[in-house]
Parts: C-alpha cells; sequence; structure tokens
C-alpha cells in the first residue's frame, strides 16, 4: 500500500492501530535516502470536523512541535504524518531490565525535557502518555509515539488527562517506592499531578527537579520505607532483638547450672539400695540376719512348750 501527496509518496509496512473510523501506520518515504518512519494517521473525510483542519494548521505552525511532519487529504481521507521512533518500549524496559534508582530518576527527567522541549500540544500529550508509547533509545533518550484514534474528539481532551496519564506512568516506574512510601517529596508531587495541582510543562520540570536533585544519588537499600505493614514488621523486629537480649543471659545461666548438676552427678558415689521388700517368695525384713535367726529359734521353742502343756492336761 501507497499513501501519496502531491509531492511525496509512503511505502506502508504495517498497521499496528485502528477502529471504524480511523486506521494508523507505519510507513517510510520511497524518496528519502534516510528511510526515515513515520505513523500515517488515515482518518475517514466524512467523520473530519473543520476545527481539527484548524487545529493541525496552527501545530504545524509549532516549530518546537517537531514529531507532526505534515497533513494533507487524500483518497477521501485526511492523513496526519507524525514522526515514529523505533526504540525500547519504557513498560517493557521497567520489567525486563532491573533498572537502578538513579537510572529511573533520569528516565523521568529525560520525559519531561522532552515534553517541554516539545512543547507539547495538549492532545498529542494525552496521546503519548504511557509506557507503551514512551520509547527509550540506549542512552536513556525519551521519544514517543502516539495514538490517535480518538482524534475526531481532540478539542475534548484537556491538559489534566495528560497530567493524570503521566502521573500513571511515574506510578508504575517508582512502583516500589510508592508502594512502601521511601520517597515522600516524589509521592507529593504524583499525587499532585494527578490532582489538578500543576497546570504548565514547566511547572511539573521544577516540581520534579526538586525530587531528583533530593534523591539522586541515594542507593536503592538507603531508602527509609514508610508503609505502615514496613513499620509492623521493622517494630517487630526491634522487640524481637530487644526479647533476644533479655533472654541469651538466662539461657547461659540455664546451660551452666545444668552442667553443674550434671558434673556433680558422675562424681557423687553410689549407693546401696535398700529399698528391696521381697526376693520371690521370701519377705525381706531391714534387720540383721542373727537376730532373724534367733527369732526363728524362739518360735520354735515356744511351740514346743504349748504342745507339753497340752499333753499333761489329757487324762
Amino acid at each position: 500500500m501507497i499513501i501519496r501527496n502531491l509531492t511525496k509518496k509512503y511505502m506502508v509496512t504495517q498497521e499496528y492501530l485502528g477502529n471504524e473510523n480511523v486506521r494508523q501506520y507505519i510507513c517510510y518515504e520511497l524518496d528519502e535516502p534516510e528511510k526515515s518512519q513515520y505513523c500515517a494517521v488515515c482518518q475517514k473525510i466524512s467523520s473530519v470536523r473543520g476545527e481539527e483542519i484548524r487545529f493541525l494548521m496552527e501545530e504545524m505552525k509549532n516549530e518546537n512541535f517537531s514529531d507532526l511532519s505534515d497533513f494533507f487529504i487524500n483518497d477521501n481521507c485526511l492523513y496526519v504524518l507524525l514522526k515514529h521512533h523505533v526504540g525500547d518500549e519504557l513498560g517493557h524496559k521497567i520489567v525486563s531490565e532491573k533498572c537502578s534508582l538513579d537510572e529511573r530518576l533520569e528516565i523521568i527527567k529525560n520525559l519531561l525535557e522532552k515534553i517541554l522541549i516539545l512543547n507539547m500540544p495538549v492532545y498529542f500529550f494525552a496521546s503519548a502518555m504511557d509506557v507503551s508509547r514512551i520509547i527509550i533509545s540506549k542512552g536513556n533518550e525519551v521519544n514517543f509515539t502516539y495514538d490517535c484514534r480518538n482524534m475526531i474528539e481532540f478539542d475534548a481532551v484537556q491538559f489534566q488527562n495528560g497530567a493524570e496519564a503521566l502521573a500513571d506512568v511515574i506510578k508504575f516506574v517508582f512502583t516500589y517506592e510508592l508502594k512502601e512510601r521511601s520517597m515522600p517529596e516524589l509521592e507529593t508531587f504524583v499525587y499532585n499531578l494527578g490532582h489538578n495541582g500543576m497546570t504548565k510543562y514547566l511547572e511539573i520540570y521544577e516540581k520534579y527537579w526538586q525530587v531528583y536533585q533530593i534523591y539522586f544519588g541515594i542507593k536503592q537499600e538507603n531508602l527509609e520505607p514508610r508503609s505502615f505493614k514496613f513499620k509492623v514488621w521493622d517494630f517487630i523486629k526491634k522487640v524481637g532483638s530487644f526479647i533476644k537480649k533479655l533472654i541469651q543471659p538466662a539461657l547461659l545461666m540455664l546451660a551452666v547450672g545444668y552442667l553443674v548438676v550434671s558434673i556433680m552427678g558422675v562424681l557423687a558415689e553410689h549407693g546401696v539400695n535398700d529399698n528391696f521388700k521381697s526376693i520371690g517368695t521370701v519377705i525381706v525384713n531391714n534387720k540383721d540376719t542373727s537376730n532373724d535367726g534367733q527369732s526363728v529359734k524362739d518360735n520354735m521353742s515356744e511351740e514346743t512348750e504349748l504342745e507339753k502343756a497340752d499333753t499333761s492336761g489329757v487324762e
């Protein structure tokens, strides 16, 4: 598929976004030596309003917004050409790479600088603020791709729509730090950004610059988390450490006592066990055996005397 205007031809290589009225294509200019890529937003002419044409004419005069290359009408369609940048999506980079705190702070700084330099029209600002449409080069340079499927409603988009989307991007980049509440200044910045606290690109950049200066150069492990669950866990660890210090001397004294008792038991003489009460059917008393023998003789003498007494009484 080839897209034509009066002087140029663009070869389409891919369609990647679209709805009933708008299609977006990746293309390159056939006669351009560098073969630079563009995003061609193709909108049915039947859905185009005069206000949209005037909007595009005004933004073509915005020399800072260099991502807007051209717009023209051909084959009953309005074509809007935007530069298409290739690189790693921000969302993919953050998920797949272990970016340091400094690197992430730098990426967001570069992102806000690029927004400021481009002086982005509000509609294009909002349409680019997504982690899948922010493109990061190897040197952490920032560029944008744009989702223009709602081009018909361009004038319904407000600055705050873009600011809220930007706040979501920053939340994604600093998910861990915001969850642990270890960067209170950044937390305040994100909240204000998402709640009408800033209304200009320069104001956003200046507020972030203050956060950047506070935290750039600080190692991740040196941040002090302030989340409730971390505070509870930190309290438990401190209490546990205190109890451990109290218990250790007691355990040591108990161990020493047990050792002393064990040594005394080993050195003690074995005594005679005199707790036996019987051996088989023989009753054992705690008396001398000589006395036992004498008792037996006495009993026998008594029995003999009784017998004699019995016989003497018989006539």
